[in-house]
């Protein structure tokens, strides 16, 4: 096993084919679940890094093909309005500098950059695999010692008795952490899995030591991308199902077992959260009575500025103005909604962007039953690509709390797949004809 996750990174360090260059960034990339960990600063800087790479060497050896899909063009229109929008907002030195909203662009060249280096490297998606796992297990193992013993193993405490932390310390982050990157990994663990029922198990089992542990850090909108995962997975992947369905319920049999070791879990974990959702006007829903006062606060921002919003990450500032205060807790660095941010920050116009990006990944996934539907295999998406839209699919699905639209740290996560997404989508001599395995 050991010999297995050594042999991709020997390959990649001692093949002589590929270029120093490629080598290089390959290694950044492959790293970047190692230092999502550490904070936001390295996972930007390695970002920037391989986007800017991508920049220049896509325009020195005129490499034009990897901007010719609309994603790319859509996400640099998008980029180019929210500039335009922050230079004539209420606080155009802020808006553009918060986050670094000005070289948003990055993103997209990051993207662009995984494709480009998948593409010059054969090895990178195992070493990029091999290495989420790996910290993936970790942060795991961490959290479970964390929610047991109420430190982690280097002594952080937890962020409240309802929100663990683990390797992230004083930010509760690691359930957003475990679900994003999991799904993600099983998207790259699944080219190698195959028909095998040994390789379905683990991989199943992987999901299913992820999603509990998602369970344990209290985070509710985590545990909802990873339960639409795996939701996901029982309808498109045939010969994933039934185990699938075996891994849900032994999810839930931890839990409960967990709760009946530590009946102070039920109140702290379950009970907490029921309480807090059945609060909201539209009970149930995964959010909370404050992001619901953020949204309120938002969409007060909206009516008064519904075409072009009051300017790329405003919202900190705008919302102390008291005719959008609606408590005093409705105020806060942004709304904890992507879809709701763009409409008060961007207007109707930024709205519009995210909503054809949904539309296109809705498009795909429905198209995609409608094959199955039909047994018409000729028309269907490779299960090893069709995963690439499902990750994005439930990063982007509109019925949850997000963190910022233009939070650094979150926007790695999201654009790790919109890479691989627009290899295998955009990367095909076909544009986007997929073929069957």
């Amino acid at each position: 096993m050991l010999s297995i996750a050594i042999t991709p990174f020997k390959s990649l360090l001692f093949d002589r084919t590929i270029p120093k260059d490629v080598t290089f960034f390959s290694t950044l990339l492959i790293l970047i679940p190692v230092v999502l960990i550490t904070g936001p600063a390295l996972p930007d800087i390695f970002l920037s890094l391989i986007a800017l790479y991508f920049l220049v060497k896509s325009i020195f050896y005129k490499k034009w093909h990897y901007y010719k899909n609309k994603i790319v063009l859509g996400f640099l229109l998008f980029s180019g309005y929210g500039i335009i929008r922050s230079v004539f907002s209420e606080f155009p030195i802020e808006s553009l500098t918060n986050e670094g909203s000005v070289f948003y662009f990055r993103y997209i060249f990051f993207a662009m950059g995984v494709w480009y280096l998948v593409d010059e490297n054969p090895y990178l998606t195992r070493c990029l695999l091999v290495i989420s796992l790996f910290c993936l297990i970790i942060v795991c193992v961490d959290g479970t010692y964390q929610y047991l013993l109420d430190v982690n193993i280097f002594g952080n405490e937890k962020h409240s008795i309802f929100r663990l932390t683990g390797l992230f310390g004083k930010e509760p982050i690691l359930g957003r952490y475990i679900a994003l990157l999991s799904i993600f990994t099983f998207a790259l663990m699944y080219k190698y899995v195959g028909n095998s029922k040994k390789r379905i198990i683990l991989s199943v089992a992987f999901l299913v030591m992820c999603e509990v542990v998602v369970f344990l850090t209290g985070e509710r909108a985590p545990l909802f991308y990873v339960s639409l995962f795996s939701l996901l997975i029982i309808i498109y992947i045939p010969n994933f199902r039934l185990i699938r369905i075996a891994g849900f319920f032994i999810s839930v049999a931890i839990i409960v077992a967990i709760f009946q070791i530590n009946p102070n879990a039920k109140t702290r974990v379950l009970d907490h959260t029921i309480k807090q959702v059945s609060e909201t006007k539209l009970p149930i829903l995964p959010y909370t009575t404050h992001h619901e006062e953020h949204y309120l606060s938002a969409l007060k921002m909206f009516v008064d500025n519904p075409f072009f919003g009051i300017g790329t990450n405003t919202f900190r500032y705008n919302c102390e103005n008291i005719k959008y205060i609606i408590s005093d807790r409705s105020c806060a660095s942004h709304p904890h909604h992507f879809y709701i941010q763009a409409l008060a920050e961007l207007g109707i116009v930024g709205l519009v962007f995210l909503l054809i990006f949904f539309l296109i990944l809705s498009t795909i996934g429905l198209k995609q039953l409608f094959f199955m539907a039909k047994s018409i295999k000729s028309k269907q998406i490779s299960f090893e690509y069709f995963l690439y839209p499902m990750v994005l699919f439930v990063i982007w699905w509109p019925v949850i709390p997000h963190m910022s639209l233009y939070n650094n740290w979150n926007n790695v996560l999201i654009m790790l797949p919109l890479g691989y997404f627009l290899k295998h989508f955009y990367g095909n001599t076909d544009h986007g004809i997929l073929y069957k395995n």
